[in-house]
């Protein structure tokens, strides 16, 4: 089960809009055997789908991210024009290393849990330049991709406003606890709200 259209699912049940996209293919549609996207480039892709999902609202989008895509919402977060468009980040799984690029061979790490041969950034690096955006953090106990103390210490680089939410959990996918993902996330997703800034 893929977690991320289980988490839209969730949100959109409880009335929210949501507009989501498929990281890994995103991330494949800009490989090539030169090339992968540039740090500058997630922003900007960002800001569109900001303004759509901000089309006629007077709420700023939260970005809500499972795994990758909890790595590429800090990222674009932390750049200051799109920090201005959104309210805040919710980061499901959130590993520190992340990818820009993404080919079938990198496939490899759904056994070996390692990090692919490609351009990554760390969100240990980023998180302190989300502020003042609410950062909210949701991990599983057991989770086999990004252990627990690495979350603990990307999330230390993050300023406040932030706030963590562990689950008794079996893996990265929350396996065996759904029903208290759905309760954290849109707990998360209040909490984030009463933190955008004015």
């Amino acid at each position: 089960m893929h977690l991320g259209p289980h988490v839209a699912e969730v949100l959109a049940a409880h009335g929210y809009f949501v507009v989501g996209f498929d990281a890994k293919e995103y991330l494949k549609s800009f490989t090539s055997t030169t090339s992968a996207l540039q740090l500058s480039d997630v922003p900007a892709d960002y800001r569109e789908l900001v303004r759509y999902a901000a089309a006629g609202s007077s709420a700023r989008p939260v970005l809500v991210g499972v795994s990758e895509g909890a790595g590429l919402s800090v990222l674009a977060a932390a750049d200051n024009p799109t920090k201005s468009m959104v309210g805040g980040v919710i980061a499901i799984g959130l590993p520190d290393k992340n990818e820009l690029g993404w080919r079938w061979k990198d496939s490899w790490i759904y056994v070996t849990h390692g990090i692919p041969n490609e351009p990554t950034f760390s969100s240990a690096a980023l998180v302190g330049r989300v502020t003042p955006l609410p950062l909210a953090a949701i991990h599983s106990t057991r989770d086999e991709f990004v252990p627990m103390n690495q979350l603990e210490q990307t999330m230390a680089h993050a300023s406040d406003p932030k706030k963590l939410w562990v689950i008794d959990a079996a893996d990265h996918r929350f396996s065996d606890n759904l029903t208290e993902l759905d309760r954290r996330l849109l707990e998360a997703l209040t909490w984030v709200t009463h933190h955008t800034p004015q």
